[in-house]
């Protein structure tokens, strides 16, 4: 009497390893002045790297790779990759650690003054900006990636808390200002998800989250767009005045060619991002 027995066998995926991070020298010390502060927890760069959802054919832009933690998660999935570092204790360190990557290229600079518009241009697509950005200089890099919209595609960064808040707040409230304004005017924004300080190295003061940007064209047309810009730091920087004492200062004259005098008597938080656009394209056509 025979049996036969049936063997059920499942094939695993194949995994890649992990490679490891970029190893400092022993004296290395993180620099207050450049605002480092390193993302070391893993299951934090996993759930980071599920957010951005890598393809091959994705070009990427990472302000600032540091020690590599999340180099090392991005390149091996096959996408074309830059790193722009401007610390130069750490950009020979890269690019050696990540040298049998052809995808992989580490630039010593100040992500302030790359061209993007060039890089997109060379690489013949747009491109995804990731990073986790010194904090102090937020506003500075959100305001970089708004002047060259054209080069693109999105934008994820790891910011402070309450600046995440002020980034997606709505009209009516204290948190709602430039931040909100030019990015909702040029992007579909979200938040992802929050970091706690202790994932970090050297630990912040503060606790971070995950924002994403989806560029995109503004929700109606502008006339001028670099007057609009103009006009919402214009008016936000005295937030506290009405629109009509902000744009006497701003435009230099008391004309003010506006039909509806109680628009005038608002302030600027009370409007949404179509009444904003409205009232620049309305002052820019004189």
């Amino acid at each position: 009497m025979s049996s036969e027995t049936s063997l059920s066998v499942t094939l695993a995926k194949p995994r890649l390893e992990p490679l490891p991070i970029v190893k400092p020298p022993v004296d290395f010390r993180a620099r207050k002045s450049l605002g480092q502060n390193f993302l070391v927890d893993e299951n934090v760069l996993r759930k980071l790297t599920e957010a951005i959802d890598p393809k091959p054919e994705d070009a990427f832009i990472e302000i600032g790779p540091g020690l590599g933690a999340l180099t090392k998660h991005i390149l091996p999935l096959g996408c074309d990759y830059t790193g722009i570092e401007i610390d130069g204790r750490l950009v020979p360190l890269l690019r050696e650690q990540f040298a049998a990557f052809p995808n992989c290229k580490i630039l010593h600079e100040d992500f302030r003054e790359t061209d993007l518009a060039r890089l997109a241009a060379d690489k013949q697509r747009t491109l995804r900006v990731i990073g986790n950005i010194p904090y102090y200089l937020t506003s500075v890099i959100i305001f970089k990636a708004f002047s060259q919209l054209a080069a693109l595609a999105d934008m994820i960064l790891t910011v402070q808390k309450e600046v995440a808040q002020r980034i997606v707040a709505q009209p009516g409230g204290k948190d709602y200002g430039i931040l909100s304004v030019m990015s909702q005017t040029f992007a579909r924004t979200e938040i992802l998800f929050n970091m706690s300080k202790h994932v970090f190295r050297p630990k912040p003061e503060v606790d971070s989250t995950v924002v994403r940007w989806r560029f995109q064209p503004s929700p109606q047309p502008l006339v001028d767009e670099d007057f609009f810009i103009a006009m919402v730091k214009a008016i936000f920087g005295q937030r506290r005045k009405t629109l009509r004492r902000s744009l006497v200062g701003f435009l230099d004259t008391n004309d003010l060619p506006i039909a509806d005098p109680a628009l005038l008597e608002r302030r600027p938080e009370t409007l949404a991002i179509s009444e904003l656009i409205d009232l620049a394209n309305i002052l820019r056509r004189g």
